[in-house]
């Protein structure tokens, strides 16, 4: 039976593939072309950035928290789906587990893409920063958003390297092309949403015009 599982779980992924992933590009391509140029409040976004680079170099305690928020994610999920929750631990440089009752596979496949799909930090941000569009806690958030931004991406690439391979971790559970299409889908996604909340409002960069000499005028 394990051979028609991965049948229907690569099978899915094509499908969702072809189908949402072009769609996910044209959300994002949209919401550049609607934005430019400049975020609402740029310096904070910039040194948000700045610091979410600088983030990436520290080894510890960096790598603890990522896995505290990857194995949060999955406990949220068996909370959110009704999957009763049996323990969850997390250590430095050993990882982290969720015990949890069996599930189905749509419940199991959902928890298990949890940590790659679920901005568990960026979301409640970005909701944050809908909910003040202007003033010293916008400017603040739109700093956060950048920053968590980069940490984002710097645990969902160590995370899929460490969870890429192996009969029990994550991504074979779900289906390599299953749990690629999703995590390229969502990423899509989180970054158009980024876009539209961190850049509405911002200041539109006009190009450069030379002033026209006045009639009569001689040089």
């Amino acid at each position: 039976m394990r051979w028609l599982s991965a049948l229907i779980r690569n099978g899915l992924g094509l499908i969702l593939g072809f189908f949402t992933l072009p769609w996910c590009v044209v959300m994002l391509l949209s919401a550049i072309s609607l934005h430019q140029y400049w975020p609402r409040y740029p310096v904070a976004v910039i040194s948000g950035a700045v610091l979410g680079v600088v983030f990436l170099f520290v080894r510890k305690p960096n790598k603890l928290l990522h896995t505290v928020v990857h194995e949060a994610s999955h406990a949220l999920l068996c909370l959110v789906l009704f999957v009763r929750l049996r323990g969850i631990s997390a250590t430095d440089g050993r990882g982290g587990e969720v015990q949890h009752d069996q599930a189905d596979p749509v419940r199991s496949t959902l928890i298990s893409i949890a940590p790659y799909t679920v901005p568990l930090v960026l979301g409640p941000i970005l909701l944050a920063r809908m909910w003040w569009q202007d003033g010293t806690a916008a400017m603040i958030l739109s700093g956060l958003c950048s920053f968590f931004y980069i940490a984002h991406l710097q645990g969902l690439v160590m995370n899929v390297r460490l969870n890429f391979w192996g009969e029990d971790a994550d991504l074979p559970k779900v289906g390599r092309l299953l749990a690629l299409v999703l995590i390229v889908g969502s990423l899509l996604l989180l970054t158009t949403a980024l876009i539209h909340v961190v850049w509405k409002g911002g200041a539109v960069v006009a190009p450069l015009s030379v002033p026209k000499s006045a009639p009569g005028s001689s040089r």
